[in-house]
């Protein structure tokens, strides 16, 4: 895609380990300035029983996070 030329230092990575605790992690390892992630949308139920790892991650960021909706 033509706009991701446009970000110069932007960066993906596959690691394991718990999601938010990783993200936030590697996002201070990296020196990262913002952190993008998706996220499924969970309501209700499935939201509280699974939590969610965005929720998650705007809370405990030192960063600015965009969390993307996946489509339905």
């Amino acid at each position: 895609h033509r706009e991701i030329k446009k970000l110069p230092n932007i960066e993906s990575l596959l690691v394991k380990g718990l999601p938010s605790h990783r993200v936030l992690e590697i996002a201070e390892q990296r020196s990262a300035s913002m952190i993008v992630l998706g996220s499924r949308g969970l309501t209700g139920l499935q939201h509280l029983l699974l939590g969610s790892v965005a929720e998650r991650i705007v809370h405990l960021a030192k960063v600015p996070v965009t969390v993307v909706k996946s489509p339905e």
